[in-house]
């Protein structure tokens, strides 16, 4: 096969790509490339900047090298790292980590922690979402393949709970007999959309939600047999997505047959999950993020504002803790579930908001509450909005713990708080195995 260039692999990107250099200086990203390893390519994507390629010849193999546990690796875009040693994956991101501090926060990276691993970095997803599509004129249910709306036939996910694999493979039979069609995005017809599957470790039960174009009677007979061939499915709904676009869910869902919701446990509490409930995919790694972020919360602390709160999850934890929390979510399904967890959960300490925080945190200012002793910040990957930081700033809690799932942007937010708040504490946790991602757990503190 034709090659382009032949590159040395210098380190790790981002998304799993090894990355060198091209004979013209420009950066080289590679797939399936490891660091240390020289490999002809064959460019597929060029820019002024970099490229793209594809490894032709690799010319030597790094002793860090592993056989993928996955038949499907090199076609599916879920997994990145499979390739890669679990330890060398851990190193780069501890390092992804103090690389953002260093050179986005300016601040020394020795107050990095250890990476706390995964004891499970294989089987730890507690919830799956799977589309259909047709294969050799088949029904298929799987993963789409990298970089398209091509859907990969799968016997199972590495990384899901094998009682996902279960009800995946189920379902697929289940589907392929009933005759319904699957969706196709291009004519915009057929039936058959996605499959999610959510389970339960605490439990050892499992939702199951169809979602589909339109609701067809079979659907129905459907949901019954599916929890007769597989007894741990606790209940089976609909979602109707009839949109044209890649949005997963509609905004109807209703029960089929069974329950609506499962309970799951993290650090002694239950949490009520429904279909669409947004929950952590990893409890076991959940629980020491969250363990480590609630660390920070020290014996003087009685007061918590957690934004961003999502279902309620370290508001409830922190609950336990402290002697009142305010909590700010702007989805109000996920409030409701909020609520109803803190009932679940027997307590009466936690307030809950439905807006957006920097609205909300400043309609608290105006209306005199007492600056809290500690603000918790769990933003999504873009980070904390300028005005939720301009308000952080005026507010000056004696605290902030932050939890983060992106740390370039994460750094860059310290950075933003650095006039008044020092970086005393940051914690890795694999949260996401095989893949790159990395949460971190920290703390600042207002200084006099």
């Amino acid at each position: 096969m034709h090659k382009d260039a032949t590159v040395v692999i210098e380190r790790m990107g981002q998304y799993g790509e090894g990355v060198g250099r091209m004979p013209d200086g420009r950066l080289a990203f590679v797939p399936n490339a490891l660091p240390g390893e020289t490999v002809d390519i064959r460019v597929t994507e060029t820019r002024s900047r970099f490229v793209r390629g594809a490894v032709v010849k690799r010319h030597d193999t790094s002793h860090e090298r592993v056989k993928p546990v996955c038949p499907i690796y090199d076609l599916c875009g879920g997994c990145t790292f499979q390739h890669w040693q679990y330890q060398a994956e851990l190193r780069y991101k501890e390092a992804r980590v103090k690389d953002a501090l260093e050179r986005i926060a300016h601040v020394d990276s020795r107050v990095v922690q250890p990476i706390r691993a995964n004891e499970t970095p294989y089987g730890y997803r507690n919830k799956g979402q799977f589309p259909f599509g047709r294969h050799n004129g088949r029904t298929v249910l799987g993963l789409y393949r990298r970089g398209s709306h091509e859907v990969v036939d799968l016997d199972r996910c590495a990384i899901q709970d094998e009682l996902v694999n279960t009800v995946l493979k189920a379902a697929e039979s289940l589907a392929r007999a009933s005759g319904l069609p699957p969706y196709d995005e291009v004519t915009h017809t057929g039936v058959l959309r996605y499959l999610l599957i959510r389970t339960s470790r605490y439990q050892g039960r499992a939702l199951v939600l169809w979602v589909v174009a339109r609701v067809d009677p079979v659907l129905a007979s459907l949901a019954r047999e599916l929890m007769k061939r597989v007894p741990a499915v606790e209940g089976v709904g609909v979602n109707v997505n009839a949109d044209i676009g890649n949005r997963v869910l509609g905004s109807e869902t209703r029960v089929l047959a069974g329950e609506s919701s499962i309970v799951e446990e993290i650090l002694g509490l239950k949490f009520r999950l429904s279909f669409t409930s947004f929950f952590q995919v990893n409890p076991q790694q959940a629980a020491l993020l969250y363990a480590t972020a609630l660390d920070f919360l020290d014996e003087t602390t009685n007061s918590v504002w957690d934004l961003y709160s999502g279902v309620g999850t370290l508001a409830i934890l922190a609950a336990t803790r402290v002697r009142e929390v305010r909590a700010i979510e702007i989805n109000a399904d996920a409030v409701a579930d909020a609520l109803d967890n803190v009932r679940l959960n027997g307590l009466t300490n936690v307030r809950m908001e439905v807006g957006a925080v920097e609205q909300v945190m400043s309609e608290w200012v105006a209306k005199g509450y007492r600056v809290p002793d500690a603000v918790i910040v769990d933003p999504p990957r873009k980070g904390l909005d300028a005005r939720v930081i301009d308000a952080l700033l005026q507010l000056k809690p004696r605290r902030i713990v932050y939890i983060s799932c992106q740390p370039e942007t994460w750094a860059r937010d310290v950075h933003r708080l650095s006039h008044h708040y020092r970086l005393t504490a940051a914690t890795p946790v694999d949260m996401f195995s095989r893949s790159d991602h990395v949460e971190v757990a920290s703390a600042l503190d207002l200084q006099a």
